[in-house]
């Protein structure tokens, strides 16, 4: 079957090539030629042929070499192999050909950002929305690029054309209380939390986040009021109930925290996160004999637990006990 396709592929090209079609023009037929290889240059590189892809676009740009979309894929192409120069000098060709071709523009963004030439990214990326003002893949290299830049208002601002255009997309708004949250702009993450749990009634995951924000606040009431709304939708929910435990040891609430962590236990018994957590507990609350119980069954399950065990603060009341050293050593 493969070779009945080729064949009737390669009989179309000869035939273009000679004339036969486009009214026995041979300037046409040339054309056409390149448009059948671009064509054929697109549906390899989707199949993951690159090196094909990138012969049949060599071969179209041969046929017409001011043919831009030729440029244009295989400058795609070269950028899937992760050769930037030249796929960079390819999609500058492009633009040189069709200097408002807003796909063109895209890729070198592309390419500069996969290049770590990150300024220059943005900029190609600040182009297009001078071409196409609401692109949307231009707003996400902008906003990807501000990001790698280390810079969050901006950064911010670009996730806020984003949401503009599709404000009921949970997705954006998660960025946003992520993103915002990491830039240490807690209000505006609570407010895109706060956005989610109206898009998204149903989602622990969004008052787990707001937990997580209001405890990076230290308003531990707060946390814990977030953490009962996510329990109370996902019951099942050991991280849920673990998050609530390190919120109320924070809180120094220690029996209120091991009950949370008792929880979470029995939910997934083997997580050695759970169990680390809950001998911090126990250590805090000055029970050794827990502490070190719990301590144990979570380095059996996770042997780096043994050397983080001796530098938090949390154990500091046994950092000289000789049962924690040789259970830590």
């Amino acid at each position: 079957m493969r070779k009945q396709v080729a064949g009737t592929l390669a009989a179309i090209i000869v035939a273009l090539c000679v004339g036969v079609m486009a009214h026995g023009a041979m300037a046409q037929g040339t054309a056409d030629s390149a448009k059948v290889y671009t064509q054929s240059g697109r549906d390899l590189a989707n199949a993951k042929k690159f090196d094909e892809a990138l012969a049949a676009f060599d071969r179209a740009i041969t046929l017409d070499p001011s043919y831009e979309d030729a440029w244009r894929g295989k400058g795609a192409v070269l950028w899937l192999m992760d050769k930037q120069p030249e796929a960079l000098a390819a999609t500058e060709k492009a633009i040189e050909l069709k200097g408002d071709d807003v796909k063109a523009w895209l890729n070198k963004g592309r390419i500069y950002l996969r290049m770590g030439k990150n300024e220059d990214a943005l900029q190609a990326f600040e182009h297009v929305t001078t071409l196409d003002a609401n692109n949307e893949d231009a707003l996400m290299g902008q906003f990807v690029t501000l990001r790698e830049l280390k810079r969050p208002d901006d950064m911010l601002k670009a996730l806020d054309r984003l949401i503009a255009l599709k404000p009921s997309d949970p997705e954006r708004w998660l960025r946003k209380a992520m993103e915002s949250a990491e830039a240490g702009k807690y209000d505006e993450s609570l407010a895109a939390f706060d956005r989610l749990t109206v898009l998204q009634p149903d989602s622990a995951m969004n008052w787990i986040g707001k937990g997580q924000v209001y405890t990076a606040m230290k308003r531990y009431d707060d946390a814990v009021a977030a953490l009962d709304k996510a329990t109370t939708i996902a019951p099942g929910s050991a991280n849920a109930w673990s998050l609530r435990g390190v919120v109320l040891s924070g809180a120094k609430k220690y029996d209120e925290a091991i009950a949370s962590y008792d929880r979470a236990n029995s939910l997934e018994p083997k997580n050695a996160e759970v169990l680390y957590n809950r001998a911090c507990a126990w250590s805090l609350k000055g029970d050794k004999a827990k502490a070190l119980a719990d301590l144990q069954s979570a380095i059996s399950i996770e042997s780096s637990i043994k050397s983080a065990a001796p530098q938090d603060k949390d154990f500091q009341s046994l950092w000289n006990d000789p049962e924690f050293k040789k259970l830590t050593e």
